[in-house]
């Protein structure tokens, strides 16, 4: 059995699409017990949380395979750790986890130090393991999006910098293709980045064409992006900890750039921005 545990926001639920194709049965562990609405049907929703020791073990209960996706939270972050370290004992064979680039126990950023600590909970149980340093995905651009009266406006405090954007169903793809594979007791750490490096204020250029009506990139300074995160709901940790890593990606402490990895972990070109913003500006018509 394949086990998913992760949140249920538009990452989430991607990279299970792609885990589909994995021909195993599979169960989703939602570490914050949300509707699972969105997610393929193929997955069973276990109630258990990771709250707890025996949580944590009826989670993993007949499971071969699990795939960590991270919720930035200091209390999940310590769940999964938790689960991680317990896979062995319950029959656990392999362990993939979708990381995020330049995550490190030992790194200054907060975000990326709660991910490198799930890193080396898993590297500590010896099982092999898959883990994926994942560059900025293209699922997160809506959290930036907004309409007013003036129309469209692609918001955040990122100046001229460009990520290599990465669609998240690629990383489940390219996981599923990993644990299918006759390799995969052997571990393996690579980054898996998207097929170019696209700056703000061309994501909004490539939006506008999709929707056929203007899209406007505006910068703002990171106390500004830090209230509109707030406004979203966010809690302050998560907002200190995300604009945190924000600013080390655009002062390019933090390497979010193209790599080779996609293509060889999937096979294929990994999916461009353009692709996808077709599908978005389709779903955002759909809303409107």
């Amino acid at each position: 059995m394949l086990v998913l545990s992760a949140g249920h926001g538009r990452v989430a639920r991607a990279i299970a699409g792609a885990l589909v194709q994995v021909p195993l049965p599979k169960r989703l562990g939602l570490v914050k017990l949300a509707a699972a609405s969105g997610f393929p049907a193929q997955f069973d929703l276990a109630t258990p949380g990771l709250a707890t020791p025996g949580d944590r073990a009826r989670l993993l209960d007949g499971a071969s395979e699990l795939v960590l996706v991270p919720t930035f939270d200091p209390r999940v972050v310590e769940q999964q750790a938790a689960l991680a370290a317990i896979a062995p004992a319950c029959g656990v064979r392999a362990i993939h986890f979708v990381s995020t680039a330049g995550a490190d126990a030992r790194s200054p950023v907060t975000l990326l130090r709660w991910l490198g600590l799930i890193e080396r909970a898993i590297v500590a149980t010896g099982l092999p393991h898959t883990i994926l340093h994942c560059t900025p995905y293209m699922q997160s651009i809506p959290l930036f999006l907004r309409r007013g009266a003036q129309g469209w406006r692609l918001v955040g405090p990122f100046r001229d910098a460009a990520f290599a954007w990465l669609d998240a169903a690629d990383a489940g793809a390219a996981l599923a293709r990993r644990i299918a594979s006759p390799r995969a007791d052997a571990s393996m750490v690579c980054q898996l980045s998207g097929p170019e490096a696209v700056p703000f204020e061309r994501v909004a250029g490539l939006l506008a064409e999709r929707l056929q009506e203007p899209v406007r990139y505006v910068d703002v300074c990171l106390p500004e992006a830090v209230g509109l995160l707030e406004a979203n709901g966010i809690p302050p940790a998560l907002v200190r900890a995300l604009t945190e890593y924000w600013d080390f990606l655009v002062s390019g402490v933090v390497e979010a750039g193209c790599c080779d990895g996609g293509e060889r972990l999937l096979g294929r070109a990994p999916r461009a921005l353009a692709d996808y913003l077709r599908g978005f500006a389709t779903e955002l018509r759909s809303a409107a």
